[in-house]
């Protein structure tokens, strides 16, 4: 049976906060996939009519998706909001000399599941994987067609189920206690049914699959680590979560199970999709998800 809703309990949106402060620096460096990521949320909006004047990017991170927006939409006012003030700061740091017929940037944090602006404030409302660090991702959901204008759209990416399954299957049969050391991820119809749920018509949902590789397992972890992925954050987890006792024993069963030909160990990927417009509430919906085929796997060799 697949579940309705989406929830991310474990998560400590505290411990997430100080996480991704301290990784800001390092951020750039090990995003790879997330940048490969947010080129295809972006290109989403290529078979779509809005030219969106106010718009809202959630979780920014270093920017990279903001400046994405800035390619798309000269004229519009962005506006580029983070759980994270430093993240924030790093955005706002690599924001281009504004020319004059630009729009305006606008900077903020908070939490994504009570955004600090008013209703209907923006035409375009996007997040690039964000949603899986919040502890109740339906609030935000909510909280993103709140601020959606008349004719807007919602657009945002969130990692789906089967990502890091090689990981946790790893961590399992080491110890079946292990396998919650890696996040929880929703499928694409749990995400369907959430959007569902809101005033919207038109929802599309997608998918892709990513294949990563690795020199070794240290490399995988140190660059989950490298973005943010700090075991402290998650509830119930202890900060350093990998050991050296740990990464042993781990190296060993994950090259045994996940290495190729060429000496490299592999980790999947998935990233979901989705996009709605805006809709007057107070009645059903009569619309259903439209699944969209999951293009082909993509490999990238991490560091």
């Amino acid at each position: 049976m697949v579940a309705t809703t989406v929830k991310n309990a474990h998560i400590h949106i505290d411990r997430v906060k100080r996480s991704f402060s301290s990784a800001s620096d390092s951020y750039d460096e090990h995003a790879v996939l997330q940048r490969e990521i947010g080129d295809r949320l972006i290109a989403h909006l290529n078979f779509t009519r809005i030219e969106p004047m106010r718009i809202l990017d959630i979780g920014c991170g270093t920017g990279y998706f903001t400046r994405l927006l800035r390619g798309k939409f000269k004229k519009a006012e962005i506006t580029a909001f983070d759980l994270s003030e430093s993240m924030v700061a790093t955005t706002r740091k690599g924001h281009a000399r504004r020319l004059p017929w630009h729009g305006r940037h606008q900077h903020a944090s908070g939490d994504a599941a009570a955004l600090p602006f008013k209703t209907g404030s923006f035409d375009l409302v996007c997040s690039n994987l964000a949603m899986q660090w919040v502890p109740e991702p339906e609030k935000m959901l909510a909280e993103m067609r709140r601020v959606l204008a008349p004719g807007g759209l919602m657009l945002f990416s969130t990692f789906g189920r089967r990502t890091l399954s090689e990981l946790r299957q790893a961590l399992a049969e080491i110890d079946p206690g292990n396998a919650g050391h890696v996040l929880p991820f929703p499928d694409v119809m749990s995400l369907g049914d959430a959007i569902m749920k809101l005033a919207v018509e038109t929802p599309v949902t997608d998918a892709d699959l990513f294949t990563l590789t690795y020199p070794d397992t240290i490399s995988l972890v140190r660059e989950l680590k490298g973005l943010g992925a700090s075991a402290s954050a998650i509830r119930g987890r202890k900060s350093g979560l990998y050991g050296r006792s740990l990464i042993k024993k781990l190296e060993a069963r994950y090259s045994e199970r996940y290495r190729d030909e060429n000496g490299r160990i592999r980790a999947t990927f998935e990233a979901l999709y989705a996009q709605a417009w805006y809709k007057e509430g107070g009645f059903e919906h009569r619309d259903g998800i439209i699944p969209i085929k999951a293009e082909g796997d993509l490999k990238i060799d991490g560091i």
